[in-house]
């Protein structure tokens, strides 16, 4: 299945290292993603992200990605305080492809060829 991502939710940056994840993220606005390989590799180089700023700022509170089945990606200090996201994204499954054709106007499903 295909994905795509709007704009993902950011809140006011703590500190220096949300703002740093914030700028990273944001690359992501307006995304199409390919398929779910795609997906899993994304919310894996989000988690390589998380954790190489953890590393950088020591004495910052850790923080780490989640990712439910809803489509749903945050990311919040581990010791999960409510409403504390730094960021969240909403992957948008692709229900159907617009193509023109020069004989007819084709309208496909999502995953069809």
């Amino acid at each position: 299945m295909m994905y795509y991502i709007v704009i993902p939710n950011t809140w006011k940056a703590a500190n220096r290292k949300c703002a740093e994840l914030h700028e990273y993220v944001l690359q992501f606005r307006y995304c199409l993603i390919a398929d779910d390989l795609s997906r899993d590799a994304l919310i894996e180089e989000l988690r390589h992200k998380v954790k190489e700023l953890n590393e950088a700022y020591p004495r910052t509170r850790r923080l780490k990605i989640n990712f439910n089945f809803d489509n749903f990606i945050s990311c919040l200090p581990e010791d999960q305080h409510v409403d504390e996201y730094v960021f969240t994204i909403n992957l948008h499954p692709v229900n159907r492809t617009y193509q023109f054709a020069e004989k007819a106007n084709i309208l496909k499903e999502a995953g069809e060829k």
